[in-house]
């Protein structure tokens, strides 16, 4: 299937998303919910972020995975099985090995020199000194390593069953997918605490596979049935109302905030315990939120923004770099900020204006043109490298 200007929705797509990362973890320093887990929680804190991080949660990572399996569908059909498993594990696995070591370091740098200079102290680092036999998380670069699982089980899958595009032709009705997708979030998740955690370990995690694997499933099926999103198109009202109303009643269901008792406890044994009724009805909800809110994106994006935009396709090269540095970069900016005496929403725009103008420069003058541009882009902008 050859490339068409209605992909430009991924463009546009991933560029939102990437923004909206931005957003989330900047957000996530002034929420009152996780203060008692993030790493650099200030005392200026604003009930809005509770709304914002829950919401960007349900939705920005399954997006991801959706637009993951399009790609990847994408490549093995115009190339073959052997080209996309090559570059899948130059694009993603690769980077994930160079960048992880140095993210970890600057994970561990940021948080010592935060315990110098920052007071008081977010509360994690009360959990941090309860730890005994620390493991190795993967961070925010989780998403490369279970991604590179998911298209190694890809690649076996079509080696071994031949053209998926046969057997993805099977006639479904359009309203079975978001059934599907709320059932199969619903069974993976029940396991999870609400909101479900990053599966940020290096052992491959079961439920995060099935979980997020299945969007990656239904990226596959987009790009082989390409009027599906359009036909969906009369669904945006009802979907819109659905995606409300679930929402709303994620929020009476939600737990209560963790306790930093709770949360050194959950260190000791190295994750929470959920369970309970009120679970199964946080977790049933959570599972047609996250499904709601995954669909209504896609079709307004599909719907409104299928047009081409330099900025986006711009912004769309340089998410890849702005993913992999911008965690460790807010930290940075935000560990000082503790300290002042700023609102939270002052203190927000710095760290979202801030990470984002630090990680699109070095981009475009460290990264674009080199070869790390060339490593995580492919040859587009890579300059010749002599």
């Amino acid at each position: 299937m050859p490339l068409t200007p209605r992909f430009n929705f991924i463009d546009n797509l991933r560029c939102f998303a990437l923004l909206l990362g931005v957003v989330f973890h900047a957000a996530l320093a002034y929420s009152p919910y996780f203060h008692n887990i993030w790493l650099s929680a200030d005392p200026s804190q604003a009930g809005i972020f509770d709304v914002l991080t829950h919401w960007l949660h349900l939705f920005r990572m399954p997006v991801f995975f959706v637009i993951a399996g399009f790609c990847s569908a994408l490549i093995i059909t115009k190339k073959d099985a052997t080209t996309f498993i090559k570059q899948r594990l130059k694009r993603l696995l690769l980077p994930f090995l160079i960048f992880l070591p140095l993210v970890i370091a600057s994970f561990i740098h940021v948080l010592s020199w935060g315990a110098d200079i920052v007071n008081p102290l977010p509360p994690i680092y009360a959990a941090f000194n309860v730890i005994t036999e620390p493991q190795i998380s993967t961070a925010h670069l989780w998403f490369l390593w279970v991604l590179t699982q998911l298209c190694l089980i890809h690649w076996g899958v079509y080696r071994i069953l031949g053209s998926l595009q046969k057997r993805l032709h099977c006639t479904v009705n359009t309203a079975m997918y978001p059934l599907i997708l709320m059932t199969c979030s619903f069974v993976t998740l029940l396991a999870q605490p609400t909101p479900f955690p990053a599966p940020d370990k290096l052992l491959p995690q079961l439920w995060a596979l099935i979980f997020y694997g299945t969007f990656y499933l239904f990226g596959i099926i987009l790009y082989h049935k390409p009027t599906l999103l359009k036909r969906a198109y009369g669904s945006i009202i009802p979907l819109s109302l659905t995606a409300i109303l679930s929402f709303i009643a994620y929020s009476v269901y939600l737990p209560e905030a963790p306790t930093l008792q709770q949360v050194i406890a959950a260190a000791k044994r190295g994750a929470f315990t959920p369970s309970g009724i009120q679970h199964i009805r946080a977790v049933a909800v959570q599972a047609v939120a996250i499904v709601s809110w995954t669909a209504l994106i896609l079709l307004l994006s599909h719907r409104f923004f299928n047009q081409e935009s330099r900025m986006s396709r711009y912004l769309s090269n340089a998410s890849y770099w702005v993913y992999l540095i911008h965690v460790p970069v807010l930290l940075y900016i935000q560990m000082p900020l503790i300290n002042t005496a700023l609102p939270a929403i002052v203190k927000f725009m710095i760290s979202v204006v801030g990470s984002m103008i630090i990680s699109l420069l070095t981009y475009h003058f460290a990264v674009r043109h080199t070869v790390i541009g060339r490593l995580l882009n492919g040859d587009v902008h890579a300059k010749k490298v002599k």
